[in-house]
């Protein structure tokens, strides 16, 4: 019953003057602010994260004032390929989409004064995408790996790997859209044919620390911009965050708590039905996350919100 109270919910958002702030523009429209001038009354911010950790429900809460504009993943076949490219570290020329992030950049604070632009697709590219797009603000968005990993599992990742014995990497994984094909990446070098070998938990688990361990990595040599860590499990539907938040970005009208609790009914990636609870995982799937996360990435109980 709640989910499907959510979906209704979700559906009045989308037909909502806030949801057309956010609708994919076309090229003909950006190009028109490739002369705008970034001032000091404009702001910037760029978020990442390994997915399923918040970000579209974060970008939604800046989207919800009007002197913000909040987008997530909105040129996810882009973004997908850009992932793809940085992760694999194939010699294509992405200047076209840098270029890309820059003109919607532009165009956001030509028309609300500031932008933040989220994608979970951008997270191999964190120092590169700070140095090309000069942002004023990086985000760093992560959830407890337990709950990422169930949600990822809800949605599928991986479901098609769990018989297969020898790939080559790179490869484009074959599912139901283009962005999910170029996203969906596997392990570079001799550690591919061990990531077989695991359960689909275990495969996940790689995902996760992975992403992570990227985008700390680049965090912690990036000293010129400031940079906040998001954790969900501080934030989630916690109003003084929302109001440190509001105080720190200078939202404009400033949503109430009651407007706040509803923004999670503007997310629309909730995911099937299906799930795969930590509870229900077997002892192989429990020691295959507990040894990768303590070999990749054992950082997360020293991340904290820092706003």
């Amino acid at each position: 019953m709640n989910n499907f109270i959510y979906k209704i919910k979700n559906r009045f958002f989308k037909i909502s003057k806030e949801a057309s702030k956010i609708k994919r523009p076309n090229y003909e429209e950006l190009i028109k602010y490739q002369h705008f001038t970034k001032n000091i009354s404009n702001k910037f911010a760029l978020s990442f994260g390994a997915g399923r950790s918040g970000q579209n429900w974060f970008s939604k809460i800046f989207n919800s004032h009007k002197n913000w504009i909040g987008t997530c993943e909105r040129f996810a076949d882009y973004e997908a390929f850009y992932r793809y490219v940085s992760y694999y570290k194939l010699d294509v020329n992405m200047d076209g989409f840098f270029k890309l992030i820059e003109l919607a950049s532009k165009r956001d604070m030509a028309k609300y004064q500031n932008s933040l632009i989220s994608s979970s697709y951008m997270s191999y590219g964190v120092k590169e995408l700070t140095e090309k797009l000069k942002p004023n603000y990086i985000f760093f968005n992560i959830r407890d790996p337990i709950r990422c990993i169930e949600s990822y599992h809800k949605k599928g990742w991986y479901f098609y790997y769990e018989n297969i014995k020898k790939i080559k990497s790179p490869l484009v994984d074959i599912t139901n859209s283009q962005y999910r094909s170029f996203s969906r990446i596997v392990p570079r070098g001799e550690f591919l044919d061990k990531w077989l070998t695991l359960s689909r938990v275990g495969k996940l688990t790689w995902f996760w620390c992975s992403i992570n361990k990227s985008i700390k990595d680049d965090f912690d040599i990036i000293h010129d911009t400031e940079k906040y860590y998001i954790k969900l499990s501080d934030i989630d539907q916690n109003f003084n965050f929302y109001q440190n938040l509001a105080n720190k970005f200078k939202f404009e009208n400033i949503l109430t708590e009651k407007q706040f609790y509803n923004v999670i009914n503007k997310a629309s990636n909730k995911g099937s039905s299906d799930k795969y609870k930590y509870n229900d995982w077997s002892k192989l799937e429990k020691k295959e996350f507990e040894k990768i996360t303590n070999e990749i990435f054992p950082y997360y109980d020293q991340i904290s919100t820092n706003i």
